[in-house]
């Protein structure tokens, strides 16, 4: 059996780990202790004691590192790259590597940026106005709205993101890949409207692109189509298009509204790259879904419709 040591020397090597004296210092005390014994003192004496942090003490000031974090969280900064040339300039020479230590150590890890519409200046006080006209809308105000938009339905791929659940394994199954043909979209462009009761009519492009003037004859058959059905007064609701693209705000299609009796006060005319508030997306989305649901997608255009 282990003899235990004196407690006047017990009490030593307590003092002497409680100032995070390194082990070999310790020896050179008592030369008679071995390592083992030394960690088993640690673990019975300073268990729920609070030691000193190891290894060397920063050479950046608490005061500085504040100042750093301020300029990491306003902006300021971008990452180890400013902040080391922020250190520089101070005469605190330190390595890329080091400067990323000190960051995680502060607390900080870098982040992937969320990617963002880039929204103009001259923009930026139309849509505050614009939020600002609508803000006090009542709920049967906005039931007076149609919405409408244009979505684009794939033949070949998908419709959005697919997924499959893998445990890590590097062959590639024909259950994890999504057929594409090479140079040829195979999609249609759907053009519709949504009122607060339930869908309208629509409008299906096979090909070529959206001019003003099929905008027009769009508008003349699906919207037209869509109030009458609805017994909805043109000269009451808002419609709420897309003001991005070129046809919704072009001189033919402006007169085409106002041909029809369409009041241009209540023809929404959100700004450009705003953010989309059009709740025909969700449609499009449930679309879409339910299209990816079929066991066989279609071979062609005409079996999409």
């Amino acid at each position: 059996m282990v003899r235990p040591l004196p407690i006047e020397i017990q009490n030593s090597i307590k003092s002497l780990l409680l100032q995070n004296t390194p082990f070999s210092v310790i020896r050179k005390h008592y030369p008679s202790v071995s390592l083992s014994t030394l960690t088993r003192y640690k673990k019975k004496f300073l268990s729920s004691a609070t030691l000193p942090a190891g290894g060397r003490p920063s050479f950046v000031s608490v005061s500085t590192q504040q100042y750093i974090a301020r300029m990491l969280r306003n902006g300021r900064q971008d990452g180890p790259k400013a902040v080391q040339e922020y250190l520089r300039s101070i005469e605190i020479d330190m390595s890329f590597s080091g400067v990323r230590k000190l960051l995680k150590r502060m607390g900080f890890k870098p982040r992937r940026k969320t990617k963002t519409n880039f929204i103009s200046k001259k923009i930026k006080p139309l849509r505050l106005a614009w939020a600002k006209k609508h803000q006090y809308l009542t709920v049967g105000q906005w039931r007076q709205s149609v919405f409408s938009d244009e979505t684009r339905v794939n033949l070949w791929g998908s419709n959005g993101n697919s997924y499959y659940w893998s445990d890590g394994g590097d062959i590639l199954q024909p259950y994890q890949k999504e057929p594409h043909v090479e140079g040829d979209d195979g999609s249609v462009l759907f053009c519709g409207c949504i009122t607060a009761d339930s869908p309208g009519y629509g409008t299906t492009v096979m090909d070529g692109s959206l001019d003003s003037n099929f905008y027009v004859d769009i508008l003349q058959i699906s919207l037209l189509d869509t109030l009458e059905y609805y017994d909805m007064n043109r000269n009451v609701i808002c419609f709420q298009q897309d003001n991005d693209a070129t046809p919704h705000t072009s001189g033919i299609t402006q007169d085409w509204l106002s041909a029809n009796g369409f009041i241009f006060e209540k023809v929404r005319d959100w700004p450009a790259q705003s953010p989309d508030l059009n709740p025909i997306e969700h449609v499009w989305y449930q679309l879409k879904r339910r299209l990816n649901t079929y066991p066989t997608g279609p071979t062609n255009k005409e079996e999409l419709l």
